[in-house]
């Protein structure tokens, strides 16, 4: 309901006296004041459309209409209904000057029409606009149902919504970054925010920018907000992946490789949108048990939308606890651990390793290398190597065989001689960490060190035979 309305109302015979400011006859009508105080702004509240008689305001002085007119823009109200009666036989001339002078529409009631059969049609259309902007609100809601009912996307959702409200909305997390947008703005750039209904530990709002209607949008917004909030909640808690086939095919493919890239490998990269002959990076976000897989999902969604901006390509594979991003065609001077710190400056408590291997034929490795080194919290930039990733860069069966006989005589004195071994050699002979892990006597240590030496023939303070016979470990523990 506008003032426009009331003008335009032929049965209600009100004239149009002083149309006010720019754009004052769009305003809504929120409610009727009838009020006869010189000052009711205590009582009324914005947007209520004011009537009156003018009963205590039978004065000449244009200073006290002015005054009066200048209260009522402060609240600020929608319009003034001035009554025609015993109080005043016409309008004020200082009323008239007041309300074009603050912009205030004023309107003209004849005699024979009262206030309540202005009030009744008011509260009449504003009833039934309510009951329609519900009705729409229920209907938007039922239809958004229907398509998360059906398998469609978080995105597909919001495109409807969109299309609604004719505007841009998009799901934003507590740092206002864009999780998933629909729609284009009109009319300008302001923006609302609704709160979505979610728990405490991941708050939620939809955005919405540039509207280009004159809905109320609580009524239309209200209903969905839910289906939104509970679509969002299934996205971000499911455990179904939402990685595409081919990139979940390509990354699967690189963490069971072990050696030189297979055909395959290239034309997994080619299907996913990769340049096998690109450069490469990669990061890999984990979290504890402690982290909620919700929370984690969420910021590696923020991360993978945000390096988009900076990434021509972006495809992601998610695991229980663990999302591997992989990217190419970096913009220029794209700074790939720089980008990342900026989208888990809030979320300190995830691990996220960042690897920028050379080419295809680095990156099963670099991938490996990298998933080893998930745990510790913060961004950290992975090694180029470690002993682990160059053992598993030897693939040669032959190689496995010489290491396997290099390490036989140690069977013979059972598992606890070669685990003693692997854990001297790890721990660089530190008697107090080998004792501690293996829960045994430094005398028991002794002698095992000592077996070991008559077993295999050899003098453990020789640094060339510990660094040999520690590869030749690594290489027979190495999956194949």
């Amino acid at each position: 309901m506008r003032i426009a309305d009331l003008a335009d109302d032929d049965d209600l015979n009100i004239r149009l006296r002083v149309p006010g400011g720019e754009g004052r006859l769009a305003r809504p009508i929120t409610w009727c004041a009838p009020t006869e105080h010189m000052d009711p702004t205590p009582f009324l509240s914005v947007n209520a459309l004011v009537l009156t008689n003018g009963m205590g305001l039978n004065v000449k002085d244009f200073r006290i209409w002015d005054a009066y007119v200048e209260r009522l823009c402060s609240v600020p109200v929608t319009g003034l209904v001035f009554g025609l009666g015993a109080a005043h036989s016409e309008l004020p001339a200082g009323l008239l000057l007041a309300c074009e002078a603050h912009g205030l529409p004023l309107l003209e009631l004849p005699p024979e029409v009262p206030f309540v059969l202005v009030m009744r049609h008011v509260e009449q259309v504003i009833a039934a606009e309510r009951y329609e902007e519900l009705r729409k609100g229920w209907e938007l809601a039922d239809e958004c149902t229907r398509l998360a009912a059906n398998g469609r996307s978080l995105a597909e959702v919001l495109a409807k919504v969109a299309d609604a409200v004719n505007a841009r909305v998009a799901v934003i997390d507590h740092n206002a970054f864009e999780l998933v947008s629909a729609g284009a703005a009109h009319g300008g750039t302001a923006r609302t925010a609704l709160r979505l209904p979610s728990g405490e530990s991941e708050q939620f709002r939809l955005s919405i920018e540039g509207i280009g209607s004159s809905i109320v949008l609580q009524p239309i917004l209200g209903p969905v907000a839910a289906v939104i909030a509970m679509q969002l909640s299934y996205t971000l808690g499911s455990h179904s992946p939402l990685h595409s086939r081919e990139a979940a095919r390509f990354m699967e493919a690189l963490y069971e490789d072990r050696g030189e890239p297979s055909a395959p490998l290239r034309r997994y990269a080619i299907e996913s949108g990769f340049d096998p002959d690109g450069d490469w990076g990669a990061v890999l976000i984990g979290g504890s048990e402690d982290v909620a897989p919700a929370k984690l999902r969420a910021i590696a969604w923020r991360a993978r939308v945000g390096l988009q901006a900076g990434f021509g390509t972006v495809r992601f594979m998610e695991e229980a606890g663990l999302t591997t991003l992989l990217l190419q065609h970096g913009h220029a001077a794209a700074d790939l651990i720089g980008a990342v710190r900026e989208f888990f400056g809030d979320a300190p408590e995830l691990s996220v390793i960042v690897s920028e291997p050379a080419g295809l034929s680095e990156l099963p490795l670099a991938l490996q290398l990298a998933r080893r080194h998930v745990g510790r919290p913060g961004v950290h930039q992975a090694p180029v190597a470690d002993l682990a990733g160059i053992v598993q860069g030897l693939p040669s069966p032959g190689l496995v065989a010489m290491c396997r006989r290099l390490l036989a005589p140690l069977a013979d004195g059972g598992s606890s001689l070669r685990e003693t071994f692997d854990a001297y050699l790890r721990h660089s002979g530190n008697s107090a960490k080998i004792c501690d892990e293996l829960f045994i006597h430094r005398n028991t240590l002794s002698y095992r060190l000592r077996k070991i030496e008559e077993l295999l023939k050899l003098d453990l303070s020789d640094g060339e035979v510990r660094a040999t016979y520690m590869l030749a470990l690594g290489i027979v523990a190495a999956p194949r």
